[in-house]
């Protein structure tokens, strides 16, 4: 039995218009009435489809999607700070000091390392870097570090490290910029690392951002929201695409847009996200193709399916 598939493949933008026209035609029903459903469709696919995501992609929407978004902010920002009252952080930051320094021939720096060496940071270097930063003579302990580190091969991160600091938002924000506002997979920081006082100051901080993790979607909602519903027959409005997702709701973005005009050939409708492209992100992601894809796709299974439905219809009464 072949296994069924969900890939979604991409589309453009004249597949979706042809997908549309195809099926107005299909079901007898005029153009403006689909593009309006459909419109309102993509608004919250485009929200389901927008980074944070769960890991293998889609379900933008759910639980999963907020829990991956708050990792992802606490990730990001973690990379940039160190409390100093977590030595089991700390520690390989003062073992990147002490080569940064001796790399920048600063006896100056070097010196401020080893007066702030302790009997518990000392515990937890490698035994031949313990070794010499227990000489008492700072010069001694220079020479011997440049000597070591002349020969031994030195791997790992030797990023310049800051601070103290407690002006996170700033130092964080500056970071963001560098690279539009977030920070693709895996990509460097970009910068010296800081430190920040007490890993309970560092999580207030996060805590504070993390609010306004599904930003970029709620502009989405915000556009969605905008889209006039259709009202049936019964004078009911039906409100596609509705979602349950209070976590991207509580933000409220101002960033969505939409508009609409009648053209001389129908409907022309446009919902837009200010903010939905960040560092590429959408772009990187494919995910207004994607977005296109979708809704192709389940255009196309619903007149296949009333296609079906229509044969088997006629097929009884025979």
């Amino acid at each position: 039995m072949a296994e069924k598939s969900t890939r979604i493949e991409p589309k453009s933008k004249a597949d979706f218009d042809k997908a549309i026209k195809d099926f107005a035609e299909s079901v007898k029903v005029e153009v403006s009435i689909i593009t309006n459903e459909q419109m309102r469709l993509m608004c919250r696919d485009a929200m389901t489809f927008t980074p944070p995501m769960p890991k293998g992609g889609g379900r933008g929407l759910s639980i999963g999607a907020h829990k991956a978004g708050m990792g992802k902010l606490a990730s990001d920002v973690r990379r940039i700070f160190i409390p100093m009252d977590m030595p089991q952080r700390t520690m390989p930051v003062v073992l990147r000091q002490i080569i940064n320094a001796v790399r920048a021939r600063d006896q100056y720096g070097f010196f401020e390392i080893h007066g702030a060496m302790t009997a518990n940071k000392m515990t937890r270097l490698t035994p031949v870097m313990r070794k010499i930063m227990d000489d008492t003579s700072y010069l001694r302990a220079f020479a011997k570090a440049k000597n070591y580190l002349n020969k031994a091969s030195i791997f790992g991160d030797t990023r310049p490290i800051e601070g103290p600091t407690n002006d996170l938002r700033a130092i964080h924000d500056k970071y963001k910029n560098k690279v539009g506002g977030r920070w693709p997979k895996n990509a460097p920081v970009g910068g010296p690392q800081y430190f920040v006082g007490t890993a309970l100051y560092l999580q207030a901080y996060i805590a504070e951002r993390q609010l306004k993790v599904g930003y970029t979607k709620a502009a989405w909602a915000t556009a969605l929201r905008m889209i006039p519903p259709l009202i049936s027959s019964k004078g009911n409005a039906r409100n596609l695409g509705v979602y349950d997702a209070p976590w991207v709701d509580a933000n409220r973005s101002p960033m969505g847009q939409f508009s609409m005009s009648q053209t001389p050939t129908g409907t022309s409708m446009t919902a837009t996200n200010l903010i939905g492209n960040i560092n590429n992100v959408a772009t990187d992601a494919n995910m207004v193709n994607i977005v296109y894809g979708n809704r192709v796709k389940q255009l196309n299974a619903t007149v296949a399916s009333r296609t079906k439905d229509h044969a088997d219809r006629a097929n009884r009464k025979k």
